[in-house]
């Protein structure tokens, strides 16, 4: 099974609506309802107005593509993003409403825009603040994927000095196509917009959490992010919500040491006790499937948290404060108490005073950044996949799949 396609089944069997009971139980796959939904039946005459307008792009792009400029090389997956959402939207039936119409009528504009922009040599999106999309060709299969980027105001090429950057990864929707993706971040950075403060938010292959191309996706993302803007990569904050927030355990958990803080928001954060208490499923795994459970399980991965301040949140009344209480578990298991703020009667959303609350402990640690080379740093892992924090790396196992745990420390003039 291709990799992408078992990370959607992960995502429907992770997600809440099954635990609301819309979903499969007892690992019933007959009972797996399509994912994405069937898509929305737009009428014929949008359809081929759409699909004029698309071909036309096209043959803009096309004719970019013969020109042999460095500046025209680099971005024209900018424009490329914005044709492929449309495209795809019309082969795959994935509109999801009418309003989808004018959501592919406004990204075929912004296509068209920047193409003639191009063509002139300039590329004006690059010099713009607030949101924007931009676009990277993937090294999993050679397409274009789009991110979106909230540039502060206070940025400028001619500024000298590098800026701090958040990471915002998006939560769960059924419908959350390209088309979509794109519409959204082309309108918003996020509920964590800082002052002189880029803002990252990967698409990152629909709905699987950062894991499998996901993962990928975000650090191909991230790599072309730097590329275009000076990010200073001692200051990188970790952040999401609900799937988003499943992906900032993820990435902390698995490179903690290369973040200077994580704001991980609901989530999960691994797999039994999810399954179990969350969703209320009954589970039977086989046990090398349980072993498997800890590639992704952010508790097998607990010392690493010992590499990064982490700041998690929760609503009083959200299921998912699951999330952090399972890992509060874990880590005062070990001596660490986790900074957990509660948004008071809160279900699954920020509480307002919770965003002023996190920020207030947040931002102090962005702005002293992650330690450029730790006088201690651990290394836990089960896996040679997720094998180095810092400058300490396991090379090999005696045994694989049971967790490992090194801890090493820089003398001052000494050995380590």
């Amino acid at each position: 099974m291709p990799a992408f396609a078992l990370a959607l089944l992960i995502a429907v069997s992770l997600s809440p609506e099954n635990a609301r009971g819309d979903g499969p139980k007892d690992n019933d796959v007959r009972n797996v309802r399509p994912v994405p939904p069937p898509g929305f039946e737009i009428d014929a005459a949008s359809r081929a107005r759409l699909q004029q307008s698309t071909q036309e792009l096209a043959s803009a792009i096309e004719a970019l593509r013969g020109r042999t400029d460095a500046r025209t090389r680099l971005v024209l997956v900018d424009v490329e993003v914005f044709h492929r959402a449309v495209d795809i939207a019309l082969r795959y039936d994935e509109f999801f409403s009418a309003e989808d119409v004018g959501r592919a009528e406004r990204l075929l504009k912004f296509g068209r825009d920047r193409a003639e922009a191009l063509a002139q040599g300039e590329a004006p999106w690059l010099r713009a603040a607030g949101p924007t999309v931009l676009g990277y060709r993937s090294s999993i299969d050679g397409t274009v994927q789009p991110y979106g980027v909230f540039v502060p105001e206070s940025w400028s090429p001619k500024v000298p000095g590098r800026s701090r950057l958040d990471t915002w990864f998006h939560g769960r929707g059924e419908t959350l196509s390209e088309l979509r993706f794109i519409d959204g971040a082309l309108s918003s950075g996020g509920p964590f917009i800082r002052p002189d403060t880029f803002v990252l938010q990967p698409y990152g292959r629909y709905n699987n959490g950062s894991r499998f191309a996901g993962e990928t996706d975000f650090f191909e993302s991230l790599a072309d992010l730097k590329r275009r803007f000076p990010i200073d990569e001692d200051r990188i904050v970790i952040r999401g919500f609900s799937l988003g927030g499943a992906t900032a355990w993820h990435l902390t958990a698995h490179y903690a040491a290369d973040w200077a803080a994580s704001a991980p928001g609901a989530g999960f954060s691994e797999t039994r006790d999810f399954l179990t208490g969350f969703q209320g499923e009954e589970l039977h795994p086989p046990w090398w499937e349980e072993k498997l459970w800890q590639l992704y399980d952010s508790p097998a991965y607990v010392e690493n948290f010992r590499n990064v301040p982490l700041v998690a949140y929760s609503g009083e009344i959200d299921r998912q404060k699951q999330a952090a209480d399972v890992m509060a578990k874990a880590l005062g298991a070990i001596g660490i108490e986790l900074r957990h703020i509660i948004g008071p009667n809160t279900a699954h959303a920020y509480h307002p005073d919770a965003i002023t609350q996190i920020n207030a402990l947040i931002d102090p640690l962005a702005a002293r950044g992650r330690e450029t080379l730790p006088r201690t740093i651990t290394v836990t892992t089960p896996t040679l996949k997720y094998n180095r924090q810092a400058w300490l790396q396991i090379d090999a196992f005696d045994r694989h799949w049971e967790k490992s745990t090194v801890t090493a420390s820089l003398k001052d003039g000494g050995p380590i």
